[in-house]
């Protein structure tokens, strides 16, 4: 970095960049690859179709931070300006790398004379902001503490139990990365006065500031600190990077991907299970899960989102959806190399014990869940909390018939008078009585046909509900027409709780 008088010697910088360059990309290249093959051992998932509608979610929910926009606040928009910011900075931090080697190095298009000088102000303030960021987060960490950072009790007592030094750690890195490089250009506007120099700080307006602070430190001592924030620059951006994935900062490498292999389908679908053709029935192992919801286990930020919106969790019951996937993640980290071994034909089945039951996860923390999927719908990064419980849920049911006693009613009601309350089936329009309700057998050209459902016959607060609903469809003039007594369940909660085999009977 032969950068004025003062820069370190020209030969070492481009050789010790070069040596801990290759150990750190290594070692980041072992992780990541370690990390490919779980996903590449998982289960199927076909997540490829649509791709337009995919590259829109992106667009919307990645890079337009759809979900922290209009949630919590200010948590969402500190989070925003830090996304954005490494955004802006990320052709900053390619520059500096490049410059260890040639000191006259600009990106393409961003050479001072052209783009560069509006790019270094937009940087400028950008670092403000992202400093602003931090400062705020770090108030929350250290000082107003909110729940949702440390753990919903009781559902989440692991997660509140633990130190937290992570964020702490990580916070600390980004506002030091800010710091150094206003620190370094600022050093070079007092050292340097060629015509590329001054033009960049013409537009680097904040650096210009530190520069202006800086000056009155004699020569060699400036050139300290621009070396030395240069070299820390660098180091903690290695450091960071092979921090990503061994910690809940690796949804910066995967949060893009699963948002893009989202779920496309309407967000209460679950699974198909082809029961004549499947050698299990549910999930109770890791290797059972799919590429996709490993995936999912990957990207958790651990925001708490998830878990602040959680019926479950509010009741005091034991789950938390958050816990759950944290829970899962990191026994698959705990187990990676047995699972790599199993698929490789070198693993036992004690490599890939059973984590449903007292072994990882409780069936009381299963049989909390209502599949309401409002922590899905509170996810920044679009994870699929349901499906996997369910599909735990199947294994339960189907596999191990261990579920609570109080179902049993329900999935006899279902089987004998096809709905969960065991409620007689000549019952079922009773509330429609007095009302002139079209049923279909009397009116068979009718254009559409209104599915009561169990809930909205037999349920007193969902009756009101239909006959809303009635009267808003003959309001509106609508032909429409119910099935009446000929109606029958559709096997959804069947479904729902994890009786695969009830549901495609009914269905």
């Amino acid at each position: 970095m032969a950068y004025g008088k003062y820069a370190p010697a020209d030969m070492i910088t481009p050789v010790l960049l070069t040596l801990i360059l290759v150990a750190a990309l290594g070692l980041f290249g072992f992780t990541l690859y370690r990390r490919f093959l779980l996903l590449k051992a998982a289960g199927a998932d076909a997540r490829f179709d649509r791709l337009g509608e995919r590259i829109r979610g992106v667009l919307l929910y990645a890079f337009g931070q759809k979900k922290f926009l209009t949630g919590e606040q200010p948590a969402g928009l500190m989070h925003f300006l830090i996304f954005w910011g490494f955004m802006v900075i990320s052709a900053r931090t390619l520059t500096l790398f490049a410059q260890g080697y040639d000191p006259h190095f600009y990106l393409a298009g961003l050479h001072p004379a052209g783009l560069g000088g509006p790019y270094l102000l937009l940087k400028d303030l950008v670092e403000v902001g992202v400093i602003l960021a931090v400062l705020i987060a770090l108030y929350r960490w250290l000082l107003s503490r909110p729940a949702r950072l440390f753990g919903f009790k009781p559902a989440e007592n692991r997660l509140a139990g633990q130190s937290h030094w992570e964020a702490l750690v990580i916070l600390l890195f980004i506002l030091g990365l800010m710091v150094t490089d206003f620190l370094y250009d600022g050093g070079r506007f007092v050292l340097e006065s060629d015509p590329l120099t001054l033009l960049e700080k013409r537009w680097s307006i904040v650096s210009s500031g530190v520069g202006l602070l800086l000056s009155g430190m004699g020569p060699a001592a400036v050139g300290v600190v621009r070396d030395a924030a240069w070299w820390i620059h660098i180091l903690i951006i290695l450091t960071f990077l092979n921090l990503l994935p061994r910690s809940k900062h690796f949804h910066i490498i995967t949060a893009i991907p699963n948002v893009f292999f989202r779920k496309l389908e309407p967000a209460g679908a679950l699974s198909f299970m082809d029961l004549e053709k499947t050698e299990t029935y549910g999930t109770s192992r890791m290797s059972q899960f799919t590429w996709k919801q490993i995936l999912d286990m990957y990207s958790c930020t651990e925001c708490g989102r998830c878990a602040s919106v959680c019926p479950a969790t509010a009741s005091g019951k034991p789950l938390a959806p958050r816990q759950l996937l944290l829970d899962l993640r990191d026994r698959l980290y705990s187990r990676e190399r047995e699972l790599l071994q199993k698929t490789d034909g070198q693993g036992g089945e004690g490599n890939d014990a059973v984590i449903v039951g007292d072994n990882l996860i409780h069936d009381d923390v299963l049989w909390s869940c209502t599949t309401c999927r409002a922590c899905e719908e509170a996810c920044p990064v679009l994870i699929e909390y349901v499906d996997k419980i369910v599909d735990m849920r199947r294994h339960l049911v189907q596999e191990e018939a261990r579920f609570p006693s109080a179902l049993n009613r329900a999935f006899k009601g279902m089987e004998t008078q096809s709905n969960p309350w065991a409620i007689g089936q000549e019952n079922r329009d009773s509330w429609a009585e007095g009302l002139e309700v079209p049923r279909l057998s009397d009116h068979p050209d009718a254009e559409y046909l209104y599915y009561v459902g169990c809930a909205g016959s037999f349920d007193d607060r969902s009756k009101k509900t239909t006959l809303a609903m009635v009267k808003i469809l003959k309001k509106a003039g609508i032909n429409f027409a119910v099935l009446g007594k000929e109606e029958l369940c559709n096997g959804e909660t069947a479904r729902r709780i994890g009786n695969e085999y009830l549901f495609q009977t009914m269905a």
